[in-house]
């Protein structure tokens, strides 16, 4: 694999506004907008409503694709980015899609996206109309023949199947859900942030699943609760906004009107609908580094605006120089604070307010409080001599850190960790040339001084990257036809995993195949070395003469096993085996295939 820098697979480096109250613009500060180009590194982390990773997500950025691993995690080494505004689009089967906007830095760029389900809020009939109501009071109505395929435009008569979802401004998990980031365009086309009344995801689809639109012409109308802190300071007409999928930039299109605690407004077409107001902003950026002049890397960072009745907060997190970079509100005095990774705060710093796009320069972060931790150590081979060329894989506390060497093997992160987390971290050595790991070592965190200032050091010594081979594999043969995906720049290639329940997921994706682009197999009850049965296979797409099928979750022939050679008791170890056997796809063709494969545990 190539030398992956230093990450943490939560954060998103840009700025996203959350607001409370009244808002108010003030001037017209201007951002620049046009496309800046920057070749860079990005990984991210998808998780669901309840925190939990979304494995095999389809990861979009430009026109590279990419899937989440086992741990909802995925890694780009070098990608073209846009220092103003990238766009990041997760989809998932069975959630809404989401997006993620960003302002690109030189270093590794963090982002995360939190995926809503995709949920049914009923039926309507298309022909006579009608309207679906969630729990908490919103409501989609749809006009009578109002409904057309959105494939083709045609008329649609059936039943509408309406999947919708609200999501609340004021929940402490906004900035993470929000589709882009509160990033906007208005009617006029400037660019302003938005702070959101209230937001609602919709889709229509057809009885036999097809995607529905409203007809030109007609209209939709959505009712669109206010939270209850808000609807006393909420306008009696708000403007409605639409995300752009192409972009993530959310766009001005009409107006909602409050009625006691919620906005109504009508719509020509359905996506990500939000009530908001546009605040002026300018872009803020920093570079934040320890007292020994070490990036913080992956700190969250919350800058929040207050002028007296209400309060905005956005969010971001530093990339692996320690940079962040987005937008914030123009013209109000500003918080700066580091928050751990349980949102408390352990350090901060007042700005003054902001007329222009400004860079605050370099920052030095001296707390005394226990959250935050440097760790270092030098990568060595078999012979003691530095790793030129490698990495180590940190897991602390839940998060796992991807930490590149220099030409000398040295290797340094930050580690944040809440109140009472643990106090031991797990390395593992990478020599990315010689193809070789080492074994996971255990270091225990140098605790923080009894007084004064300053953040611990905890040098971990010389952490050995040999003696085991680190090269990764999934090699299989359908039908007599050979496929191969193995260890590259990308890190999200290869993943495989035991869970609590003993199931063993094993998946690869190539991104450069033409014909084929994944395969995923698991096996239950997996503890050690042996022959199991098979219980779930996943394929790529194949090329059957005219028609492409996507034979995912194939039947497969019983008996199907899989075989263990080699069965890691612990991550950083390898999985190797081999399976064979025969499947059906879903036009009853049956099919045959084998597979060897050496995967690393994570």
């Amino acid at each position: 694999m190539k030398k992956v820098l230093s990450i943490l697979i939560i954060g998103v480096c840009f700025f996203q506004c959350q607001k409370n109250l009244s808002y108010k613009g003030i001037g017209d500060p201007g951002v620049t907008v046009n496309p800046d180009p920057i070749t860079a590194g990005l990984q991210g982390y998808v998780i669901d409503q309840r925190g939990e990773s979304v494995v095999n997500a389809t990861i979009k950025v430009g026109t590279q694709t990419i899937t989440t691993n086992v741990t909802g995690f995925f890694h780009i080494t070098q990608i073209t980015l846009d220092k103003n505004t990238t766009l990041v689009a997760a989809q998932k089967d069975g959630y809404f899609n989401g997006y993620r906007v960003f302002a690109a830095t030189s270093g590794c760029n963090q982002v995360l996206i939190k995926l809503i389900e995709r949920t049914s809020a009923g039926t309507i009939n298309a022909s006579s109309g009608g309207n679906v109501s969630l729990s908490n009071g919103a409501k989609i109505n749809l006009p009578a023949n109002g409904v057309v395929t959105a494939s083709s435009g045609s008329a649609y008569t059936g039943d509408i199947k309406v999947y919708a979802a609200y999501i609340d401004p004021t929940a402490y998990d906004f900035f993470k859900t929000v589709p882009g980031s509160l990033i906007a365009n208005d009617k006029n086309g400037k660019r302003v942030l938005l702070a959101s009344f209230g937001m609602l995801a919709v889709e229509l689809e057809s009885s036999a699943g097809n995607k529905l639109q409203i007809k030109d012409g007609s209209v939709a109308t959505l009712t669109i609760p206010i939270p209850s802190s808000a609807i006393v300071k909420a306008p009696s007409s708000i403007s409605l906004w639409y995300i752009d999928e192409n972009t993530g930039i959310w766009r001005e299109e009409g107006t909602a009107t409050k009625t006691g605690n919620v906005y109504t407004g009508t719509v020509k077409h359905f996506s990500f609908w939000n009530c908001d107001y546009p605040n002026d902003a300018v872009n803020l950026s920093m570079t934040l580094k320890t007292p020994d002049s070490l990036p913080l890397v992956n700190a969250p960072v919350k800058i929040t605006a207050s002028n007296g009745d209400s309060t905005t907060s956005a969010y971001g997190w530093t990339d692996s120089l320690g940079q962040v970079k987005g937008l914030v509100p123009a013209n109000e005095n500003l918080t700066l604070e580091l928050i751990d990774n349980c949102n408390y705060p352990f350090y901060q710093q007042n700005i003054a307010p902001l007329t222009q796009s400004t860079n605050l320069g370099t920052i030095i972060i001296n707390t005394s409080g226990n959250n935050l931790f440097t760790v270092k150590g030098t990568l060595v081979d078999c012979n003691g001599n530095a790793v030129s060329n490698g990495y180590a894989i940190i897991q602390f506390n839940g998060f796992t850190h991807y930490v590149a060497g220099d030409a000398s093997g040295n290797f340094i992160t930050n580690l944040l960790k809440c109140p009472g987390g643990f106090d031991t971290c797990t390395i593992l050595g990478i020599d990315e040339a010689a193809q070789q790991q080492g074994q996971e070592v255990s270091v225990s965190i140098t605790p923080p001084p009894v007084s004064g200032g300053g953040i611990p050091v905890t040098n971990a010594g010389n952490i050995t990257a040999c003696g085991t081979s680190s090269s990764q594999y999934i090699n299989f043969t359908i039908d007599g036809k050979n496929y191969s995906i193995g260890s590259s720049a990308n890190d999200s290639l290869i993943n495989g995993s035991t869970n609590a329940s003993d199931t063993t997921h094993i998946d690869g994706y190539n991104p450069s195949a033409t014909n084929y682009g994944s395969i995923y197999f698991k096996a239950g009850n997996t503890v050690a070395a042996g022959t199991y049965p098979l219980s779930s296979l996943g394929l790529p797409v194949q090329n059957n003469s005219t028609v492409v099928q996507f034979i995912y979750y194939p039947t497969l022939v019983q008996p199907f096993n899989i075989t263990f050679t080699k069965f890691p008791s612990i991550s950083g170890d390898y999985y190797e085996g081999n399976f064979a056997g025969q499947f059906t796809d879903s036009l009853s063709v049956t099919h045959t295939i084998n597979s060897t494969f050496r995967v690393r545990r994570n």
